[in-house]
């Protein structure tokens, strides 16, 4: 029969506490990093020209089309290779940030490109600058619809911070594998980490609900 005896995990829960703030931070600037590139490549679709669309959606299919553990391996051993000495935290943000950056890119795209045409082109005969019917018409649109699925797309890059362990960063699956080696304890050390995940987890979606419900407020 399963027995299971959690003191040892737990005397070792400041430890796995202070990797996971490590890890809440990896996950916020992997985040920015993130919106930072899905913004810009969103922008870049949208300007007229043949070469920006293509180039955004080149570097959307690659990154989207290859595994994040790869990517990861590749921006850790390629600098290396070269002789360019960058701390596996770096890489490990930028890796997180770009990969998910993609994704955002065809969200907010998608997002853009769903707000109806005849209320732009209303607004335009109207009269209406261009700028205020992006600002008062086409984002408040796009804001809505968007914050569910970017909000997704931040809590899967949080758990995803677990695979920077295979370089080295100092997070909480590397410390748990730690604690799992001194206490002998492998399920209770993974329970307990798997709760702290699914805690950050919960914060992210219920951010995301509480924001959302702000926008439709503001919409009424």
């Amino acid at each position: 029969m399963l027995e299971l005896n959690f003191s040892p995990v737990i005397d070792s829960l400041d430890q796995l506490l202070r990797a996971a703030s490590a890890t809440l931070i990896i996950g916020w600037i992997g985040m920015v990093i993130a919106a930072v590139v899905g913004v810009v490549g969103a922008v870049l679709s949208q300007l007229p020209g043949r070469l920006c669309r293509p180039l955004v959606q080149v570097f959307v299919d690659i990154y989207r089309g290859t595994p994040l553990l790869v990517q990861i391996l590749v921006f850790y051993f390629v600098p290396a290779a070269l002789r360019i000495d960058l701390s596996p935290f770096f890489v490990g943000v930028v890796a997180l940030g770009l990969y998910y950056g993609a994704y955002i890119i065809e969200i907010l795209r998608g997002a853009y490109e769903a707000v109806p045409r005849g209320q732009v082109e209303a607004a335009r005969s109207l009269g209406i600058p261009g700028r205020n019917i992006f600002l008062k018409i086409q984002l408040p649109q796009a804001l809505a619809v968007v914050v569910s699925p970017i909000a997704g797309q931040f809590a899967r890059l949080q758990k995803a911070t677990s695979l920077l362990s295979v370089i080295g960063v100092a997070e909480l699956t590397l410390r748990g594998q730690f604690v799992m080696t001194r206490t002998y304890r492998p399920i209770e050390t993974w329970l307990v980490i798997a709760g702290i995940y699914f805690a950050m987890y919960l914060v992210i979606i219920i951010g995301a609900v509480f924001l959302e419900r702000k926008l439709s407020v503001g919409r009424r």
